[in-house]
């Protein structure tokens, strides 16, 4: 049976620039993401981010742990949370992501 969606491994480049593909082409999708032990779910409708989870986190606070780690494999499936925990628009938070990084680093 043929699935949809795409999977990929982040090496050369970073889940914020996959992320930005995702919403720019408006797509409704749950992105699975694994980095290590560590497991994340991004959920996308109509190209926004709308539901995070990570571990005991959920809404901006696990997005934003999601999008920390360095290294991972992600996959993307059709199938889309009910759920909406995240109100601002993607491109607020991967700036917000990255700002968080940045101020981790200094």
């Amino acid at each position: 049976m043929k699935q949809n969606g795409f999977t990929g491994r982040v090496s050369n480049t970073s889940l914020h620039d996959v992320i930005q593909l995702v919403c720019v082409s408006g797509c409704t999708c749950c992105m699975d993401v694994r980095s290590g032990t560590q497991r994340g779910v991004i959920s996308f409708k109509h190209g926004e981010i709308v539901h995070a989870v990570n571990d005991r986190l959920e809404g901006e606070e696990a997005l934003y742990k999601i999008l920390s780690w360095r290294l991972g494999v992600f996959q993307c499936r059709e199938l889309s949370h009910d759920r909406e925990t995240i109100c601002r628009s993607w491109d607020f938070l991967l700036v917000e992501s990255l700002r968080r990084i940045d101020g981790k680093c200094g």
